[in-house]
């Protein structure tokens, strides 16, 4: 019977143990972060050791963890109705698109608590590891006031029965605003958009979103001109937090409108717009090619802040942004952020506002896109390393670099690095791809997008068939023939490697290896008789000049006839 117990008070500790959550965060605001932290909110706390509940914060560049904390180098804030708050300071909180915590007890995921914002993930390590996030839903940004956080509202005693809201006054270790524990929990609605300061245009389409927790019904849709006028838009839809709203042309232009949703049977519960929004004229939208958008040789665009439209082809779609193209070279690809409906090879039209992000030029504030058709992605260009990692001309370009050696294969964050004789390239991993680097592989080419994150520019593959390790499509005039007689051990090689081959005729009166650079110069050459069968090279060049680490063709000629292959020198 004791042994029994003691496994029943055991599952009930674990069970008890899922009611913790997380309760707020502060990530981002105006100008440099700024009293970035964490809370969490725990029942029963006395039942536990709180040094076992880890929270775990998770990158969603490359979907790992960044760091990790315990709740008892937390503060403990107040205690309402057995649910104590706890808060802790921590600067670094990322605030990319998107990122995630995760709270586990004893090593075991909280269900419910791999939480991101701006986006979700799969997480690729961890507590949470193989785990899809949940959105929170509300963000933070650089208009965010200092002293504001993200938090849950509404009453309840488990994290299902509250929900997140927009930014307001920060309250770490207390009951965040509107929040109340314990008691039953209530109806509510809260409108997320237009929320106040939208300016939304005569003519155009935008959805008004809400959530919902604990109501189920239909909801029903009003604006109203404050003080004024009310009309219903819509008097009953299904509450699934998005409807879409055909503004008319004719609409009265004002600067006092508010959204109302309530229960479309009584009016309760119901909930308006923090503040105000705006029914603004048309906006002009100017017509301009890729080109004309990117090109700059004095820093942003020329079109910074503008509203524009412009067409391309898609080139590459990733978790949260995707990539067109109307020509093929510098200046004519650009980054739209954010994620559209839209597939790799569709043709379309595209209107929005032109934005330097982190002094990456992109489309955002999306107001309208066709998509025209498909059409063939343009070809990429060939770049040498150096020139793909040092200039912005080819930045949101399709592009190839060749015959690269993995230099590391492990940056961090899913990224990797190559190089070839100019310099090296940073391999970035947002692609859907499954190749796992390895340190010296050669990769022959290697295609996808230029990125600019973090300060680097960085090669974004999209899947595997941007990764060739075959050579099935290299422009190289030196691999023309291969000869499974021929190869060199070892390989990668420091500071010599032996060219084994075997010859298939007596006459070998012409018969020489040619050892050459990438660049196709000629650095060493050796005269071959009929009684060898290994040349040993020892990283010299012709004059006895050790050359530099790289790739290397090694070339046997006999007559007319040629066999080609590569070898890596690594020092």
């Amino acid at each position: 019977m004791k042994k029994l117990f003691i496994v029943i008070f055991f599952l009930g500790t674990l069970l008890l143990a899922q009611n913790v959550w997380i309760n707020e965060l502060h990530y981002d605001n105006v100008g440099a972060d700024e009293g970035e932290f964490l809370e969490i909110v725990l029942e029963n706390a006395g039942n536990y050791t709180i040094s076992e509940f880890t929270i775990t914060l998770y990158n969603g560049n490359g979907s790992i963890t960044y760091g990790t904390t315990t709740l008892d180098t937390f503060t403990e804030g107040s205690t309402v109705e057995n649910f104590t708050i706890y808060y802790k300071l921590i600067t670094g909180i990322q605030n990319g698109s998107p990122d995630g915590i995760a709270i586990d007890y004893q090593g075991t995921l909280i269900p419910g608590q791999f939480l991101s914002y701006e986006g979700t993930f799969e997480a690729g390590d961890g507590p949470a590891i193989g785990v899809m996030s949940t959105d929170i839903g509300v963000t933070e940004d650089g208009g965010t006031q200092i002293g504001e956080s993200l938090q849950l509202l509404g009453t309840g005693a488990v994290y299902s029965d509250f929900i997140w809201q927009e930014p307001a006054a920060e309250t770490p270790g207390e009951l965040n605003n509107s929040q109340t524990f314990g008691g039953t929990p209530e109806p509510t609605i809260i409108v997320a958009s237009p929320n106040g300061g939208e300016q939304w245009e005569q003519g155009s389409t935008h959805p008004i979103t809400w959530t919902s927790i604990n109501f189920t019904g239909n909801i029903m849709i009003e604006l109203e001109m404050v003080y004024r006028d009310r009309e219903v838009l819509v008097a009953s839809t299904e509450d699934d937090g998005n409807w879409e709203w055909n503004i008319p042309e004719d609409l009265t232009i004002s600067d006092y409108y508010v959204i109302i949703i309530s229960d479309a049977d009584d009016g309760d519960p119901w909930d308006d717009s923090n503040a105000p929004f705006s029914i603004i004229e048309p906006i002009p939208v100017t017509p301009y090619t890729i080109y004309e958008i990117q090109y700059s040789t004095t820093g942003p665009s020329p079109h910074e802040g503008e509203l524009v439209e412009t067409s391309g082809i898609v080139t590459a779609k990733f978790e949260n942004y995707f990539f067109i193209q109307d020509g093929i070279g510098a200046w004519n690809g650009i980054v739209v952020y954010p994620l559209q409906e839209v597939e790799v090879g569709d043709d379309i039209t595209i209107s929005g506002s032109v934005l330097e992000y982190n002094d990456k030029t992109e489309i955002t504030d999306i107001i309208n896109m066709t998509i025209l058709g498909s059409a063939d992605l343009p070809e990429p260009v060939i770049l040498n390393a150096d020139i793909l990692s040092s200039t912005e001309d080819y930045e949101s370009v399709l592009a190839k670099i060749q015959n690269v050696i993995v230099s590391n294969e492990d940056l961090g964050y899913g990224e990797w690095e190559v190089e070839d004789q100019s310099g090296t390239c940073i391999i970035g991993g947002l692609g859907d791809y499954t190749y796992e680097p390895l340190l010296g592989e050669m990769i022959y080419n290697l295609t996808g997008v230029v990125d600019y994150t973090y300060g680097n520019f960085k090669l974004e593959p999209r899947d595997d068939d941007d990764i060739d390790l075959e050579g099935t499509d290299v422009d190289e005039e030196f691999l023309t023939i291969k000869s499974n007689s021929m190869g060199n051990y070892p390989n990668p090689f420091n500071p010599s490697t032996t060219i084994y081959f075997q010859l298939n005729t007596e006459n070998t009166e012409d018969a020489e290896l040619i050892i050459y650079n990438l660049k196709g110069q000629m650095i060493r050459q050796y005269s071959i008789n009929n009684l060898q069968s290994s040349i040993t090279w020892n990283g010299v060049d012709q004059s006895g000049k050790l050359v530099t680490s790289g790739v290397y063709l090694y070339q046997l000629k006999i007559g007319t006839e040629t066999h080609t292959k590569k070898m890596l020198l690594l020092k």
